[in-house]
Formats: C-alpha cells, sequence, structure tokens
C-alpha cells in the first residue's frame, strides 16, 4: 500500500512540475473552450465546469484548480474558483485569500481530510472556492490573475490563472468569441 501512495504522490508531482508554467500557447484557448462542460441544472438553467489545471508550488502544494459557474434560467450568471490543495505534514486550514488584481468577494471552505498517513507524515486535502464576478474575469482576459491562499498554519499557496484559460472558459459559457 505504502508503494501504491508513494508512486501516485510521485507521479502527480512530476506531473505537476511539468505544466507549471505560466505562458501557454494560444490554441489552448480553443482547448479550453472544447473542454469545458455544460449541464443543465436544478433551476432550469446551466452549469459550466472548466477543464482542471494541475500545478505545484514550492511548498510541495499539489493543485489542481478551475473555473465553474451557474446560469439562471434567466440567464443570470456567478462564477467561482474552486481549487484542490494536496500535500503532506500537518493540516494547514486555509482560511483566507486575497487576488493581486481585484478584492475577493468570498471565501469558502468546501472540504477538508486527512488521508493515508505513513512515516513521513500524512498526506492532506482542502477544498477552497472564491466567488468572482463576470466583469473581473473579463478584466483579467488579458494577463490572469493570482489568487494568494492564506493558512493558520502560517504557509501561502498562490494560484495562477492564466489568460487563455479565462479567454477560452469565457467563450464556452457567454458563447461569445472574445
Amino acid at each position: 500500500m505504502y508503494r501504491i501512495a508513494l508512486l501516485l504522490v510521485v507521479s502527480l508531482g512530476l506531473t505537476a512540475c511539468a505544466n507549471n508554467d505560466k505562458k501557454i500557447s494560444s490554441w489552448e484557448v480553443n482547448d479550453v473552450y472544447q473542454s469545458t462542460i455544460a449541464t443543465p441544472n436544478a433551476s432550469g438553467g446551466k452549469t459550466y465546469i472548466g477543464p482542471s489545471i494541475n500545478t505545484m508550488d514550492e511548498a510541495n502544494t499539489y493543485e489542481i484548480f478551475n473555473l465553474r459557474s451557474e446560469q439562471t434560467a434567466q440567464g443570470v450568471k456567478s462564477y467561482e474558483l474552486q481549487v484542490h490543495l494536496t500535500y503532506f505534514m500537518q493540516m494547514r486550514n486555509y482560511d483566507s485569500a486575497s487576488l493581486l488584481n481585484g478584492p475577493v468577494t468570498s471565501f469558502k471552505v468546501i472540504s477538508r481530510e486527512a488521508g493515508l498517513c505513513e512515516a513521513r507524515g500524512c498526506l492532506f486535502k482542502e477544498l477552497v472556492s472564491v466567488k468572482l464576478t463576470d466583469s473581473f474575469l473579463k478584466q483579467n482576459m488579458k494577463e490572469g490573475f493570482q489568487l494568494n491562499l492564506s493558512s493558520k498554519a502560517g504557509i501561502s499557496t498562490v494560484v495562477y490563472v492564466p489568460p487563455q484559460y479565462i479567454k477560452g472558459y469565457l467563450t464556452a459559457v457567454d458563447g461569445t468569441n472574445y
């Protein structure tokens, strides 16, 4: 069991390191557009889920994040960035967020869990969410934006959402070519 867990963590780490570049090709706008999933929701509108971006930061935090939005039957849209953080050692308890390009309207912890434990520590997971506005996303289509997540353990994690991702996602949600 230990070998499987170690293999999984190492594989995820190597994959994350390979994808940690802030500059991505313009063809990825189309990939994000085509990978965004639209499904009907209970209110008669639609739910849009963007593809996941995987990366790892200098504190060995494995990050998976994506944009998600809900559209009501009347066409009103709400947006959020969901960030899934996985790491070793102790529970960090992420409790706040700030945007370098604008204010955070809301920060929410969706889940926290301690997982597999071994000699070097336990595997921890936290899923957090930040509400974003349509105007904020459109303002950041040229340069992207950074979200700084802070924890009670004193560790900060920076998540960068590239402009091509935002553009491809909004093209899928709005049905407009930006």
